[in-house]
């Protein structure tokens, strides 16, 4: 009787065991996704950026004091007065370098969308990294390449802009790693690997 109640008093604690882990195994998956919806709507918004297929022209340059002056004077000299807003237009190869980022974007996008549906699938991380990848070197070959897009750099342009986003992009890559790496170290630990294989835990890969 006594040994009856041992082996039910051991089985009792595996169960418990085992439904605890299998929880934080639910729980750390669920950490994964949570931390992938900051990082898609992260990249959403990065993406956006570069939707347009022509360059983005710079802001508008403020009116100096004396045309400004010259505009008060009367509609003749104002007439005469290069508008306050006016910039050169991109050159060829400008435009050129921008349609890649244009088009990296575009990939970027696809591929977003297409590791949405399954944020743990490997595969589909794998390209969303190198359509990421892809994008940021198209931005920096656009900046190195293209001196008149580059000078347009001011105060709320698309330089700024960017960078602030791709930062946010970053700030939300490693928050995804992070999750991915604790879920997946949970997934080689006893009895979490045991379950994992029965209950088809797959492990994620990081951004």
């Amino acid at each position: 009787m006594f040994q009856s109640l041992w082996w039910w008093s051991v089985l009792a604690v595996g169960l418990f065991w085992s439904v605890g882990a299998h929880n934080r195994l639910v729980r750390l998956r669920g950490a994964v996704l949570q931390a992938f919806g900051l990082l898609d709507a992260r990249m959403q918004a990065w993406v956006a950026m570069a939707q347009t297929p022509t360059v983005p022209a710079p802001l508008p340059v403020p009116m100096s004091v004396d045309a400004a002056e010259r505009a008060s004077d009367g509609p003749a000299e104002a007439a005469d007065a290069p508008p306050a807003d006016a910039a050169p237009a991109p050159s060829l190869a400008t435009q050129t370098l921008w349609m890649g980022t244009h088009a990296a974007a575009l990939q970027l996008g696809n591929s977003l969308a297409a590791s949405r549906a399954k944020p743990l699938d490997r595969e589909a991380m794998a390209a969303l990294t190198a359509a990421r990848e892809v994008l940021l070197s198209a931005w920096r070959r656009l900046l190195r390449e293209a001196p008149d897009f580059s000078a347009t750099l001011q105060a709320g342009g698309i330089h700024v802009l960017w960078d602030q986003q791709e930062t946010q992009v970053q700030l939300a890559c490693d928050e995804f790693n992070l999750a991915v790496q604790r879920y997946n170290a949970a997934l080689g630990q006893f009895p979490a690997a045991l379950l994992a294989w029965l209950f088809r835990f797959q492990p994620a890969r990081p951004i």
